[in-house]
C-alpha cells in the first residue's frame, strides 16, 4: 500500500481526480477480497497506454488490514454503501 499521498502522486501524478480513482479502484477490489495490486493493471483500468503501464508490470502493492484507516490518514473520505447508489427515479444525463 502506498504510505502516504505523496507516493501516490508519485507514481500517477499530482492530480486529485487521479488519486481518488486509484483510491477507489484499490477499496473495490479490497471489498471483494484482491488483496495485492499488480501496478500495470491498475494503470490499464485508469486508461493509461499499454506501452507505458508496462513499465510497471514487474510491481504490485499489498492492501493491508488497515487499508480504509491508512487511506483515511492521507485524507481520502470513506463513503457509505447507500451513498454510492443512486435513486431509480434520478435521471443521469
Amino acid at each position: 500500500m502506498f504510505n502516504s499521498k505523496e507516493e501516490l502522486d508519485n507514481l500517477f501524478g499530482n492530480d486529485e481526480g487521479v488519486a481518488s480513482m486509484v483510491i477507489a479502484l484499490c477499496a473495490t477490489m479490497y471489498d471483494n477480497g484482491i488483496r495485492v495490486i499488480h501496478i500495470g493493471g491498475l494503470m490499464r483500468m485508469l486508461g493509461v497506454p499499454n506501452k507505458d503501464a508496462q513499465k510497471h508490470d514487474h510491481e504490485c502493492f499489498e492492501l493491508g488490514d488497515h487499508f480504509y484507516e491508512q487511506i483515511e490518514e492521507m485524507g481520502f473520505e470513506k463513503l457509505e454503501e447507500h451513498a454510492l447508489h443512486l435513486n431509480v427515479n434520478d435521471t443521469v444525463h
